[in-house]
């Protein structure tokens, strides 16, 4: 199973410098690695000595970088898309609209380049698949996509299966469904879709929140800024599940208890384009994964759950109860916290925020 590893910073050449040196320690050691990045600019070519494509291509022993064009991925993915529709319509609507002519929105190059990152993943061509984006904000609403766009489906499924209008229309939803589709009109097979997507996400999901699959660092400089920030975009990743590894000076040695209880690893400055000495303060991902603080813990036998939310203080954060499920705000990144059985349905009777931990009483 291949492992994906991402750097979450301010500053946007350290975290692409941090990712390349991880590439070549990781390919160095023996292991098959892919670099790839959102960056169309001129900074991928420059740490790598040749300009990049959006096909994987050598760039030394056991390395291999690509740079994914948003333009290219929507092409391949509204053949998909077709394929897909071709699948369940009888008489496919999209034939006549082809890919090239599309354009792109707001969006919906995170969501592409997270569907191209799946699917390089499940090819499980490489041993580690190595993400340099270009915000660390963005990287992080991508990586919540799966979890996110679940929680749309299944809580709009309930609310539409139980409106009046459902119960008006479902005598004419199957012979209708039976005579568009090319699938049989029985409720099983209308939901069949939204039941592959739902395992699809949660697929995604399971992959983003465990920390043999995706691993993430910090990384932060000299500058106070990039200290605040690298500490509320590790915050803000625990939104979303993530487990942080540790955090990566890069040319600099901030107070080492501003990232506590991550390690915290000095990077020396990149000069005349030696990364030996990058290279040799590459961390162990073994040992960063072990030592990472779990997102969240859940204790079903005193009904309590912890959310890690470090970075934050008690007033950054906001806990409502409106729906079914709790729903956390922290550092522009809301959760609808997916609880297991025994505390599902059940409303906070208390909660805390303890260094920080947030700590609700079920």
């Amino acid at each position: 199973m291949p492992q994906i590893l991402t750097f979450l910073g301010q500053s946007r050449s350290s975290c692409a410098i941090a990712s390349v040196a991880f590439a070549r320690q990781l390919a160095q050691q023996g292991a098959r690695v892919l670099w790839m990045t959102q960056d169309s600019g001129p900074l991928p070519a420059a740490l790598w000595g040749q300009s990049l494509s959006t096909e994987a291509q050598t760039m030394g022993a056991n390395v291999w970088a690509l740079q994914f064009q948003a333009a290219q991925l929507l092409e391949k993915s509204w053949d998909v898309v077709k394929g897909i529709e071709a699948q369940y319509l009888r008489n496919p609507l999209l034939k006549q609209v082809f890919g090239q002519e599309l354009v792109l929105l707001p969006g919906m190059e995170d969501a592409l380049t997270l569907d191209a990152i799946r699917g390089l993943y499940d090819s499980q061509t490489y041993d580690y698949l190595i993400f340099d984006g270009v915000s660390g904000k963005a990287s992080l609403r991508m990586w919540g996509l799966p979890e996110q766009m679940d929680w749309y489906i299944r809580r709009f499924q309930k609310v539409l299966a139980e409106s009046e209008l459902a119960q008006a229309l479902s005598p004419f939803i199957q012979p209708i469904a039976g005579a568009v589709l090319n699938i049989s009109g029985s409720q099983e097979s209308i939901n069949q879709p939204v039941q592959q997507a739902r395992s699809f996400l949660e697929a995604g999901r399971m992959v983003v929140q465990s920390g043999q699959r995706l691993l993430s660092f910090l990384v932060t400089t000299a500058d106070p800024a990039d200290v605040e920030m690298a500490r509320y975009l590790w915050g803000s990743s625990q939104q979303i599940g993530m487990t942080v590894g540790g955090a990566i000076a890069y040319h600099s040695q901030p107070d080492p208890q501003a990232f506590a209880p991550l390690p915290l690893h000095a990077f020396p400055t990149l000069g005349d384009g030696n990364w030996q000495p990058l290279m040799a303060a590459v961390p162990s991902l073994d040992v960063a994964v072990q030592n990472a603080p779990a997102p969240v813990v859940v204790n079903e036998t005193e009904k309590q759950v912890k959310l890690f939310l470090p970075g934050f203080t008690k007033t950054d954060i906001d806990l409502t109860q409106y729906g079914p499920e709790v729903t956390i705000t922290a550092g522009d990144q809301r959760r609808n916290l997916f609880l297991p059985g025994s505390l599902k349905n059940r409303s906070v009777q208390g909660a805390k925020f303890q260094e920080d931990y947030l700590i609700l009483s079920f």
